[in-house]
């Protein structure tokens, strides 16, 4: 497949940041309970995390997906830091091996003492300009200690290589597994008899940096005796990446492209790559994730007849997933690709002839339903599923095969188990599952 052109789509009207969780009972004339007042959406897609804290305002720190100025084809995920004070924005780094993303200052010559090397987790960094302070040193580690006469010197800003010896420091910076590249120019020598280089490579996402003199600095322009939080402002750039991130892509790129398999790109990123179904791409084209787990008792829901419920048990098997390329989120009412068998009458009354994704019910009966997304690299995410309904007792639900894997027991009269904030799961009346990227399989 040729390397396709970033999406046109427009922006998604409204974010769901969090489902609350519900007891409810079922049964003839019952009516849906409203979602818990600690549900809210956002009237625009939400750009920083003050954004997040003020449509939610009892958020926890943690990753966030925001936007660079609100465009829904500009996503990229922040960890929002003291969202209980005032909310901060760090870019947290994937690339942490020995070197990876590290500053350092040699010891020796004119700066006695053993090397400091400071090693970064997270950037701060501002979410509209995405300029990074470096002099942040809130998600680092550092060893070593020196003088810098007469200054004592314990740590180092981000993206400096430094001595006073005559030889140079390595240091570099590493942003594979994000959307972000350093943008052309950011680096400059300084100091005394200053020597070194700044090497951009990896579709400038990463740049080897080695620096010295006597004494003798690389790091980002304006740079002056940067070390401890002596630091100044790295410019960065989401990634003009010809990688697509949705079937619209694809659609854009090459127009006549039919139905079939394509890879895609979660947030555009190279080291999430995914395998995507896309559908209809004669008109508006929508991405399905195709499940690999495909023998009896997997990825089906059932509800089993009997009890309140007179019939045949229905079982929905599905193939295919519905899945929205940006929030990962799983819409499981989406039937397109799923079978269906038995029918049945809920509590003697309602028709029920298929079931959406990820739901077990029964009225006095025991319900069953699995999900395994193993040959996939998407497992699911913490916090998902929900029992409800009345007299529930037995009612479970278990993660297992890192959590690719989830085996559900619904029991009630009625009751299931099924997605946060589910009220009788049957026919195309299901909620968003949400996934999170693991692995390539």
């Amino acid at each position: 497949m040729n390397p396709q052109q970033p999406s046109k789509t427009s922006p998604v009207v409204s974010l769901l940041l969090s489902l609350a969780a519900f007891a409810s009972g079922c049964g003839a004339g019952s009516e849906a309970p409203s979602i818990a007042s600690a549900t809210q959406s956002l009237e625009a897609l939400p750009a920083t995390c003050q954004d997040i804290r003020t449509a939610q305002p009892s958020a926890p720190d943690g990753p966030y997906l925001l936007y660079l100025g609100g465009k829904a084809s500009l996503a990229w995920t922040a960890w929002c830091h003291d969202m209980a004070g005032t909310p901060k924005e760090f870019l947290t780094l994937e690339q942490t091996g020995a070197g990876s993303n590290s500053s350092q200052y040699l010891a020796g010559g004119n700066s006695s003492g053993t090397t400091v090397r400071t090693s970064y987790t997270r950037l701060r960094i501002n979410p509209v300009n995405l300029r990074v302070n470096t002099a942040d040193p809130t998600f680092s580690t550092s060893s070593g200690s020196l003088l810098h006469s007469p200054v004592q010197v314990t740590s180092m800003p981000y993206a400096v290589g430094m001595s006073c010896n005559g030889t140079q420091a390595p240091a570099q910076v590493d942003l594979r597994g994000t959307p972000f590249s350093v943008a052309p120019g950011q680096f400059s020598l300084g100091g005394s008899s200053p020597q070194g280089s700044a090497v951009y490579s990896a579709a400038d996402q990463v740049v080897a940096l080695s620096g010295g003199g006597s004494c003798g600095w690389m790091g980002p322009p304006g740079s002056y005796n940067p070390f401890n939080q002596n630091g100044t402002l790295l410019q960065l750039q989401y990634r003009s990446s010809s990688l697509p991130a949705n079937c619209q892509d694809i659609q854009a790129a090459q127009p006549g492209s039919p139905d079939g398999d394509y890879t895609l790109y979660v947030n555009r990123d190279g080291l999430k790559p995914w395998v995507a179904y896309c559908r209809n791409m004669a008109g508006t084209p929508s991405e399905y994730l195709t499940l690999a787990q495909t023998t009896a008792g997997s990825n089906d829901s059932q509800y089993t007849a009997g009890g309140n419920s007179p019939g045949t048990s229905v079982r929905t098997v599905y193939t295919r997933l519905r899945l929205h390329p940006v929030t990962l989120q799983v819409n499981t009412a989406d039937q397109t690709f799923s079978t269906s068998t038995g029918a049945l009458n809920h509590v003697g009354k309602e028709a029920v002839t298929s079931m959406p994704y990820a739901a077990a019910m029964g009225c006095s009966t025991w319900g069953v339903g699995n999900v395994d997304l193993r040959g996939t690299p998407f497992a699911v995410a913490s916090g998902q599923f929900s029992i409800g309904g009345v007299s529930t007792g037995g009612s479970s639900f278990g993660y297992s095969q890192a959590n690719q894997v989830v085996s559900l027991s619904g029991y009630g009269g009625c009751g299931w188990v099924a997605p946060v904030g589910s009220f009788n799961p049957f026919n195309q009346s299901g909620q968003p599952l949400l996934l999170v990227y693991a692995s390539p399989p």
